[in-house]
């Protein structure tokens, strides 16, 4: 019962990873009743479905154009659209649930958007694979081209939950009950059969080599000297014969039998330590014919005549313990009167058994063809083992320990097998698809709501904006035309070039601007803010440049792309302040919190120690390349103007100002200047342009009403987190933008 109980435990727990295993992947879809909208969203909560990872199948009659953004970056694009939005899947994940907005019909092509982290397109059928990218909100933005309705057949297929936990627990169990049941058969005792009448016990051999001798002298005895009076005596039948015979076997076996149940009969002398070679043969006939009875098929062999008898390992046997008082387990006392080994004692009656299966027929053999009683040949080598011999050790001549010993190491063995099973049933991962992309950052769960500090441009989308940027600008320069500036350029650095290319249409001699490279990306500097405008500032060098530009994009609205608005030039002997990689915080201009002085104060106290000779603000700020060039170039211009009146004014453009944070706490501030020298000649005098380029710009080299020359000024700053430091200049140039006669 243990066993059949264990093949079905074990049954039972490969079932459930075999037959009822589930499914190894669900599909769940969007229904037909989606109303049509320019846009599709597919929500963060539906990206952490399975631990993110699972493949989208989505269809189109005509193109498909899916986005991976983050979720404020994708909620900003998408704004006052129609669209809809799969926000998740119902309780047995076989369909997609939407919820649909109005809005307006069409947008702008999303597609190339810089907040897109990667970008898949197909016609017909797209198949993606999700695979969460770690920390912050994600969403994917679906359209065909802004105009026509965006996809909606839409279908998730993630790897089912096929856990079966009490899968391995039942076929260990099951393992365990099969090894007990079949420790249980090997450890347990065999029981002797209860001897009947005239018969031993079956397969249990005499321990004494010299009984089972003893035996088939008093079957010989029985034949020879069954009289009374020492004479064979005559049977008139085979029966009888055989009848004498079973008494005799029965006397000898039966280890109740006394003086009183046997015959007086005396064994022949010397037939238990020799027999002549005709009884064997006799013996060994009738055996052959299936009549002889008695089973003596396990006693071992008695020692040849003049040979030494080997040592009994019954003597040494813990387990084979007495039958009998005299402790040789056959019931007969040979050391009791003090008689020889094989003889039988003084006055015992040694003569057949009478009345114990007297006129019993003769049985037949349990197995046709087969005896049941054989004696083995005398040989010189050692006796030969008995059945319950193994490996040269006996089964009861294991101690207690030993056996439980080896139960406990099949029960461990058996056990052991049961997660290997699971382990071979494990089903495979979801499949694999055509495409898949995902944003490159820390492989963990999706975080539930946007992480501070996350920043809004990664390394691919930082590479991909530079390189777009460096190639506009390269494009412009190329042709001098300032409209290839216009998707990538704006702001100061739009007015440089723009004047620029002017000047350099007339004037040979004017040098072209810095060149704007993407191939060597130092630093960047990107936000954390979900609000725009946002800035982001890259330092670039390349061929071209004698020193590291800092680059300073502004992206004004999230359908607009991030512009160049000011470049300039590291100064010499300036370090790039350390930012943190995970993206810098926006610092208002007003606020002076671990700073020492706010953004506003530190651009206006510029502008100001600029111009005026006794500016309080002087000692704020470290001597640079930057104020000493300015206060030179001043200088040179109230020389050359002594017939007019100079005004010089270092104005910031709010619209270019920001501040970001810097790994120790500070500040770094960007700042749009504008310096402006305004000249207006004295009474019956005329102002000269100050140079070629200026002339170039407002069309003459000289005026009587004045001239008013401006130029693009930009400064970034580093605003210390300590009381007693000083704000540096950090990188700063002057370009040339514009002139004009009063």
């Amino acid at each position: 019962m243990l066993a059949i109980l264990g093949l079905l435990v074990l049954g039972l727990g490969i079932g459930q990873r075999t037959v009822w295993l589930p499914p190894a992947t669900v599909t769940a879809t969007v229904g037909d009743t989606v109303a049509a909208a320019p846009l599709t969203v597919i929500s963060p909560e539906v990206l952490a479905t399975a631990d993110g990872k699972f493949t989208l199948t989505i269809k189109s009659a005509g193109p498909i154009q899916l986005a991976v953004g983050q979720q404020a970056d994708i909620s900003g694009w998408v704004g006052d659209a129609a669209h809809t939005t799969v926000t998740g899947a119902n309780g047995d994940f076989s369909a997609l649930t939407t919820e649909s907005k109005t809005g307006a019909e069409t947008v702008p092509n999303p597609a190339g958007s810089d907040m897109w982290v990667s970008e898949e397109k197909a016609t017909g059928e797209l198949s993606y694979t999700w695979e969460s990218p770690g920390h912050g909100d994600w969403a994917l933005l679906l359209s065909s081209d802004g105009t026509a309705p965006a996809p909606t057949d839409i279908s998730l297929t993630k790897t089912n939950d096929t856990a079966t936990p009490w899968a391995v627990p039942l076929m260990i169990i099951g393992s365990v009950l099969l090894a007990l049941a079949a420790l249980m058969l090997w450890v347990a005792p065999r029981k002797p059969q209860v001897a009947t009448a005239g018969r031993r016990t079956a397969g249990k051999a005499p321990s004494d080599p010299a009984t089972g001798a003893m035996a088939v002298a008093k079957i010989v005895a029985a034949k020879e000297n069954a009289g009374n009076d020492g004479a064979p005596t005559q049977h008139s039948t085979i029966s009888a014969l055989h009848s004498a015979e079973r008494e005799a076997i029965a006397g000898h076996s039966d280890p109740e039998s006394t003086g009183a149940d046997r015959d007086d009969t005396p064994v022949h002398p010397g037939a238990a330590a020799s027999l002549p070679t005709g009884v064997f043969d006799a013996v060994t006939a009738e055996v052959a014919s299936g009549e002889v009875v008695g089973e003596v098929a396990g006693a071992e062999e008695s020692p040849a005549e003049g040979t030494d008898a080997p040592e009994d390992d019954s003597k040494n046997d813990p387990d084979n313990t007495p039958d009998g008082p005299s402790g040789n387990g056959t019931g007969l006392d040979n050391d009791s009167s003090g008689g020889q080994e094989g003889k039988p004692a003084e006055g015992a009656d040694t003569s057949p058994a009478k009345g114990k299966g007297a006129g019993r027929k003769p049985r037949k053999p349990r197995n046709p063809g087969k005896a049941e009683f054989s004696l083995p040949p005398a040989t010189d080598g050692p006796p030969a083992r008995t059945p319950g011999k193994m490996m040269g050790m006996s089964v009861k001549a294991m101690s207690v320990k030993a056996r439980w010993g080896a139960a406990l190491t099949a029960i461990l063995l058996a056990g052991s097998m049961g997660p290997a099973v699971a382990e071979d049933a494990t089903p495979s991962t979801a499949p694999e698809t055509a495409a898949s992309a995902t944003p490159s950052a820390t492989a963990s769960a999706p975080a539930k709501a946007q992480k501070a500090g996350f920043p809004t441009l990664l390394e691919s989308q930082v590479q991909r904006i530079a390189t777009s940027v460096a190639t506009a600008v390269a494009t412009g320069d190329n042709a001098k035309n300032a409209t290839e500036l216009d998707s990538r350029v704006a702001g100061l650095a739009l007015a440089s070039r723009a004047a620029n290319y002017k000047i350099r249409s007339t004037v040979d001699t004017e040098a072209a601007p810095q060149p704007v490279n993407s191939s060597r990306l130092l630093a960047r500097v990107v936000p954390t803010t979900l609000t725009w405008p946002r800035t982001a500032m890259f330092v670039t060098q390349g061929e071209n440049n004698p020193l590291p530009q800092l680059l300073t994009l502004v992206q004004n609205s999230p359908r607009e792309q991030y512009k160049l608005v000011t470049a300039s030039p590291l100064l010499p002997g300036q370090t790039f302040p350390a930012v943190d990689k995970e993206g810098s915080a926006s610092v208002p201009l007003d606020s002076a919190t671990g700073l020492l002085m706010s953004p506003k104060d530190a651009v206006a106290g510029l502008s100001d120690s600029l111009i005026t000779a006794d500016s309080k603000w002087k000692a704020s700020f470290k001597e640079s390349v930057y104020t000493t060039d300015v206060a030179a170039y001043q200088a040179k211009t109230l020389e050359d103007s002594k017939d007019a009146t100079v005004v010089f004014t270092h104005k910031a453009d709010d619209k270019l100002t920001f501040a970001m944070r810097t790994a120790d706490g500070g500040a770094m501030v960007v700042v749009g200047y504008t310096f402006s020298v305004d000249s207006t000649p004295k009474q019956d005098a005329k102002v000269n342009v100050p140079s070629p380029a200026a002339a170039a710009l407002a069309g003459g080299q000289e005026s009587a009403t004045g001239v008013v020359v401006g130029f693009a000024e930009p400064v970034v700053m580093y605003i210390p987190p300590t009381a007693d430091g000083q704000v540096t200049i950090v990188s700063a140039t002057r370009d040339l933008i514009s002139a004009a006669f009063k």
